[in-house]
């Protein structure tokens, strides 16, 4: 992950994070590694467009079940050519690469967080972590499991940017979003 940020943080040149365009591209990958593993999957995948000119934000889900190609030598059953498993067996440079061409577009900011991150930030805003997350990895009630399931997380990231997302900003809503920014790895910055 480390090396994924620290090549986009020197390839990036511009210091206005909307460029000409009025538009960036915020690539939101949600790993499933937990304290001290070294593999991880995409296991949630969203892009965040927001536009300055129209003040809008779309929010783009990709299921962790798209079809992704594998590094040669690396697939061995139809089940592991998922777009969750370029990460793991591609490493996650690859996977972003991966998603990026699924998307069909190129994030101007990646940002990373673990599954233990993500209890965390959900502790730090007050939530109930455990039934939150939870909610956010369930998908086999559903008749159609993870298409629904990438839904919910781009329902769940709507909801925390109405909650969380003032209409001024106070010095106690810096603090707060600069704590729940230490809980993700990215090239964007604060």
């Amino acid at each position: 992950i480390d090396t994924v940020i620290d090549s986009r943080i020197s390839a990036s040149t511009s210091t206005d994070p909307f460029g000409p365009d009025n538009v960036t591209r915020i690539l939101l990958v949600g790993l499933d590694t937990r304290a001290g593993a070294s593999v991880s999957h995409c296991d949630a995948i969203q892009l965040l467009t927001i536009d300055k000119e129209t003040e809008t934000i779309t929010i783009t889900a990709v299921p962790r079940g798209t079809y992704s190609p594998l590094p040669p030598g690396t697939g061995t059953t139809s089940s592991d050519y998922y777009v969750s498993n370029s990460c793991a067996l591609g490493g996650v440079a690859y996977g972003v690469e991966q998603i990026e061409r699924i998307l069909g577009t190129e994030a101007d900011y990646v940002a990373f967080i673990g599954f233990s991150e993500l209890v965390g930030a959900l502790r730090a805003l007050r939530l109930p972590a455990s039934d939150t997350v939870q909610w956010l990895r369930h998908r086999q009630g559903y008749q159609i499991g993870e298409p629904q399931r990438a839904h919910n997380h781009s329902t769940f990231i709507k909801q925390m940017l109405v909650r969380f997302t003032p209409e001024t900003i106070r010095g106690a809503d810096t603090a707060l979003h600069y704590v729940l920014y230490q809980f993700v790895d990215t090239d964007m910055p604060f």
